[in-house]
């Protein structure tokens, strides 16, 4: 009687374990692989900007930040101002004083608000993050 009653329960406990070790498998073999390297590119002439972040490599994020830049700004003058290897970057922009801040660090609250008071240190009234990146392996 106890036979009979224990052998479904198996082979559903077997079926749910290896159903989960399945699972486990593909989210192994699947994983998604964010690399250190990032970018903040910009334009001095339309102070337009782009970023990119979690790249394996740092050619590949130089050339990403780059196109993004390049397509906000519509022209092709954009450059790289920071390259980021596990850490973060941040981008503020004055219009009113046509200038632009670059802070990179390890933590993101401190560069995004050196950034900042960089920016507002000269006066302008329109200081605005525009860009505030990590990039990190984890």
């Amino acid at each position: 009687m106890y036979g009979d009653r224990r052998t479904p329960l198996m082979a559903l406990l077997l079926v749910m374990l290896l159903l989960m070790a399945g699972v486990a498998y593909w989210k192994l073999v699947h994983k998604t692989n964010i690399g250190p390297y990032g970018a903040i590119a910009m334009s001095d002439t339309s102070l337009t900007y782009g970023g990119a972040w979690g790249y394996p490599d740092p050619l590949t994020a130089y050339k990403r930040s780059i196109g993004e830049c390049n397509k906000a700004s519509g022209g092709t003058d954009c450059v790289v101002k920071v390259t980021l290897k596990e850490n973060c970057g941040a981008l503020a922009i004055s219009v009113e004083r046509n200038a632009s801040f670059l802070v990179q660090g390890r933590d993101q609250v401190a560069t995004t608000a050196t950034a900042m008071a960089q920016c507002q240190a000269t006066g302008a009234s329109d200081c605005s993050i525009k860009e505030n990146i990590c990039s990190s392996a984890s």
